[in-house]
């Protein structure tokens, strides 16, 4: 048995000798109270003299021997007790809820028949009724009071805003139609089990607590543990609410844990969706069970608010605790708290990506030396905090074996995508720089746009820029074409290329009439992709950047607010955003002005279009006899190429032949009909009336 486990079993023989002994006290003052009460000449045992008045006149005997030698026993052995670590359980309980002597004393006849039966059959006996086998606030007063005044104050140590009632250390029976002197006192389990030196988390709770797992440290959060600590410090005997704010896994946990482990607190985290969804009893009485625990057992409750939404049950929920909890609490959310609460403030910066690539090193141990190649590409992209970093590289580790670079980057991307997905669409790339046709300068642009997001880490970490832009270090592109040009394709290539998620965002679904609205869907967006730095696509820009105007009402207003919120956000947006536009003619100068690339997909010319059909359809399809210099005459984009093909394969299939012109020219007559187009003899030429059928 190593010393920690002798040392508890030692304090717990110690609280056993002492509540041996305060039981035994008390079962001779339960027994002198049983001789007094029969000492009633000629009548039954009454019980309402205890406070109703004087007319019954009974002098009380002294302290036996017997008494007087147990209560210097229980001085001595609680000596005893505090010198092998800690005092005796009543009387931690006693200093820890700042109880009187009556109210300890009500408290251990609550529990003792918990502790010991044989005290349920006395407490029946002394009420003359074999119902009442628990503690009443009647047999106390009897047992601890002298006179009707000392009777009348004592009873108030029941009343619900009292200590034994507020921190559920006694529970009251509920029936209210029965008086508060007789109703039954008990404790619970809970309450029973550290009596007797079982310091032990309440079963009720543990559905709602998960504890903070030891990670590694980052400077940020290891400044910002020690303003917590001193903030709970400073507030003293007051329950202290301190606000962590800063980016989600930017530390505040990491934070939270290391401020309790400098106070000595036992660190838990809020299930705050399931805490939320229980009743408003459930959770008053979950409340006051945890302001319980922060006494008994020096719990600290964490609650993690980054995704509580002003208005939300999440939200109200955290209003509530900060306003009624009597614990230790530290709220973690992305910016301050709306209170009017007194809550302390402490910002928790995110590591930097000098101080990652460290946390890196040490989370990867002995593996760091076969990645340290990648280690700088995977910094650069993916943005993440400590706990995010120990959790990638325990993933890639499952495997076992040697950790690759490769699996490090695939993990990652899974672990910071899955947020995104309920925010937007993830489009899985499948075209190449083989498949898109565009001319050499179109093509170069999107070669130097890859080639930027590639080498951020030297131009902007190892070579300074990045100190000399600021703000303004976001990657930032606009794609300018009618539909079908290749916009979507082109975002699709440099993913793929690039080896990072897709996520195409609708403007037109993001903009809302509602003031605030707009910003409020975009912050969610670059919040959510913070961390993986994944390519942001926004379709329908022009549903948001139209021509700006001069300012003559409040909608023009908002409507640029909501313009530079965009612009801002993309210029502080590590990763790489994209703007896609049918209408480059409606944009303003200004916008243009602030974008890192415009790259126009103009509408094919012929060539081009030829060299589109020539690669539309896969090299294992059954293509027979197609006229591609007819075909490019065809007045379409790429993307109606594309779709003409698919729809002609369809055709050929179903009659069991190979792709041929008829099923093309037929496609072809149905896109031009969708697209309103007219469908006319200089195109389609020889296939002019197989088109009109």
């Amino acid at each position: 048995m190593n010393s920690a486990a002798l040392d508890l079993a030692t304090m717990r023989r110690a609280n056993a000798e002492w509540l041996r002994a305060a039981l035994q006290l008390l079962r001779l003052r339960l027994q002198r109270h049983a001789i007094e009460l029969g000492a009633v000449p000629g009548e039954r045992r009454r019980m309402d003299w205890l406070v109703a008045g004087g007319d019954v006149e009974l002098t009380r005997s002294l302290p036996t021997d017997e008494e007087r030698s147990l209560a210097a026993e229980l001085d001595a052995r609680e000596q005893i007790a505090r010198g092998a670590g800690t005092p005796p359980a009543l009387r931690g309980i006693e200093e820890l809820a700042g109880l009187s002597a009556f109210e300890s004393d009500l408290l251990l006849l609550a529990a003792a028949p918990a502790l010991d039966g044989a005290f349920a059959r006395a407490y029946a006996e002394l009420h003359d009724d074999p119902r009442r086998d628990h503690a009443t606030l009647h047999l106390a007063l009897a047992l601890y009071t002298e006179d009707v005044a000392e009777r009348l104050l004592a009873a108030d140590a029941i009343m619900p805003s009292r200590r034994l009632r507020s921190m559920r250390l006694i529970d009251v029976g509920d029936d209210e139609r029965e008086p508060l002197l007789t109703r039954r006192l008990s404790v619970d389990e809970r309450v029973a089990d550290y009596l007797r030196g079982v310091n032990r988390l309440d079963a009720r709770l543990a559905p709602f607590l998960v504890p903070i797992r030891e990670t590694l440290s980052s400077d940020g959060a290891s400044k910002a543990a020690a303003d917590v600590a001193s903030h709970i410090e400073s507030a003293g005997e007051r329950w202290c609410t301190v606000n962590l704010v800063g980016p989600a896994d930017g530390g505040g946990r990491e934070a939270a844990r290391a401020a309790c482990a400098w106070l000595a607190l036992q660190p838990q985290l809020l299930d705050l969706r399931r805490f939320a969804a229980c009743s408003p009893e459930q959770r008053a009485t979950l409340g006051a069970l945890l302001g319980r625990e922060a006494r008994l057992a020096g719990l600290a409750l964490i609650v993690d608010a980054s995704e509580a939404e002003r208005g939300s049950a999440l939200a109200l929920a955290v209003d509530e605790m900060i306003a009624t909890l009597a614990a230790t609490l530290m709220v973690i959310s992305g910016e301050r708290w709306p209170t009017s609460e007194d809550v302390a403030v402490v910002r928790v910066a995110r590591p930097t990506r000098l101080e990652q690539r460290s946390l890196w090193r040490a989370a990867l141990g002995p593996h760091a030396n076969s990645v340290n190649g990648e280690i700088d590409a995977i910094t650069q992209q993916f943005d993440f905090g400590t706990d995010a970093i120990v959790d990638v590289v325990a993933r890639a580790a499952q495997a076992g074996g040697e950790i690759t670079g490769r699996a490090l980057w695939t993990t990652c991307r899974e672990q910071s995508g899955s947020v995104l997905d309920d925010l937007a669409r993830r489009i899985t790339p499948s075209y190449g720089w083989d498949d898109i046709v565009v001319s050499d300068d179109v093509r170069a642009q999107l070669r130097e746009l890859a080639a930027q997001v590639r080498q951020r880490g030297r131009v902007y970490e190892t070579w300074g820029f990045g100190a000399q832009l600021g703000r303004g270090r976001g990657i930032t592109a606009l794609f300018a074409g009618p539909s079908g040009t290749g916009k979507t394709m082109a975002a699709e290539i440099l993913a793929g290329a690039l080896d990072l998620d897709l996520y195409r965002i609708d403007l037109a679904g993001v903009v809302s009439k509602y003031v605030g609205e707009t910003e409020k869907n975009l912050r969610r967006v670059f919040d959510a992709a913070e961390r993986s730095g994944a390519i942001l696509f926004f379709d329908e820009a022009d549903a948001l950047f139209g021509t700006r105007t001069e300012v003559r009402d409040s909608h023009d207003r908002y409507a640029n607010l909501e313009i530079n919120y965009l612009l801002q956000r993309m210029e502080d947006y590590s990763g790489l955003a994209i703007l896609a536009t049918n209408r480059r003619t409606a944009l303003d100068a200004a916008f243009l002005r602030r974008l890192r690339f415009v790259i126009d997909f103009p509408f094919p010319a012929v060539d081009d279009r030829r060299r589109i059909w020539e690669r539309v359809f896969p090299a294992q399809a059954d293509v027979d006899g197609l006229e591609m210099a007819m075909l490019s005459n065809l007045d379409l984009s790429g993307g109606n190429i594309r779709s003409i093909a698919v729809n002609a394969a369809f055709l050929a299939a179903s009659e069991g032949a190979p792709i041929g012109m008829p099923h093309v020219v037929r496609a072809a007559a149905r896109e031009y009909v969708k697209l309103a187009k007219p469908i006319g003899v200089a195109e389609f030429g020889a296939y002019y009336a197989m088109a009109r059928r």
